[in-house]
């Protein structure tokens, strides 16, 4: 292996360990409701992704499973088998995060409908695509 293709691997695991660790922060921040917080780490997270797509062109990561050439080096089996750990935590994390952004908007949605007056379903699309009723009336209202 050359001594670039190991601080490329090197380079790649470290911003893996950071996007791991921002992901974290901003769960954090989403669970406080922390809009200061929250914008830091999207910043810094979009920051992290672009060094990460640049670092990734430099030093391909193989798929999960795939056989990674490593010409018999254990050192740089256990890097590889990091970073697949590091990209499989950051792939949950940010779903987890984005569950938690979903749940927060559709309570914010569920509030304003009970402040605005709208009935359940208002939101929803109907058969033509557009946000309405959706057809669905209470029995309550037809009375």
């Amino acid at each position: 292996m050359s001594a670039e293709s190991i601080s490329a691997r090197q380079s790649l695991r470290a911003l893996l360990a950071d996007f791991d660790r921002v992901l974290a922060t901003e769960y954090e921040a989403l669970r406080a409701r922390d809009t200061e917080g929250l914008e830091t780490a999207v910043a810094r997270k979009q920051e992290l992704v672009g060094a990460i797509a640049t670092a990734s062109r430099h030093c391909p990561v193989p798929p999960p499973g795939a056989p990674v050439d490593t010409a018999g080096d254990p050192e740089a089996s256990a890097e590889w088998a990091e970073i697949q750990q590091l990209l499989a935590r950051c792939a949950l994390a940010n779903r987890t995060n984005g569950a938690a952004v979903d749940a927060s908007r559709n309570f914010v949605n569920s509030l304003l409908d009970l402040l605005t007056g709208r009935r359940p379903g208002e939101r929803l699309y109907d058969a033509r695509g557009r946000v309405g009723d959706s057809g669905r009336r209470r029995t309550w209202e037809s009375v």
